[in-house]
């Protein structure tokens, strides 16, 4: 790989790494949710920094092509990613749920409290 090529992307990854370090500063994602990216982000750079290391692993795996590899390891990163973000929407789908389910208590508890407290104010006057 041509140097030139290997300093645009490991600018590009640290680029991507210090806006994902910004939004956890912010609050704005979780550090367990950005663990994914980051981690990703590191492989990428021990990827570029190591010669032949692509050609190599790919060898080693049985590919006839480096791109091929990359680009099977690429989707089987996103349909792990897919996945844990689908288990994520789900648990917190139910605790949605729950705290709807919860809330509805409480009003119809503060409606039937007002109601008694009303007819009470009533039989006193």
């Amino acid at each position: 790989m041509e140097i030139r090529l290997k300093i645009i992307l490991i600018l590009s990854i640290l680029f991507f790494m210090l806006v994902i370090v910004h939004f956890i500063k912010k609050d704005d994602i979780s550090i367990k949710y950005s663990l994914i990216w980051l981690i990703s982000f590191l492989i990428l750079i021990i990827s570029i920094m190591i010669p032949n290391f692509l050609e190599l692993l790919s060898h080693i795996l049985g590919f006839e092509l480096v791109s091929n590899m990359v680009f099977l390891i690429a989707i089987f990163i996103l349909i792990i990613v897919s996945f844990i973000f689908t288990i994520i929407v789900s648990r917190q789908a139910q605790k949605i749920r729950l705290l709807i389910q919860e809330v509805s208590m409480l009003k119809r508890k503060i409606e039937l409290l007002d109601a008694k407290e009303n007819t009470k104010g009533k039989k006193q006057k």
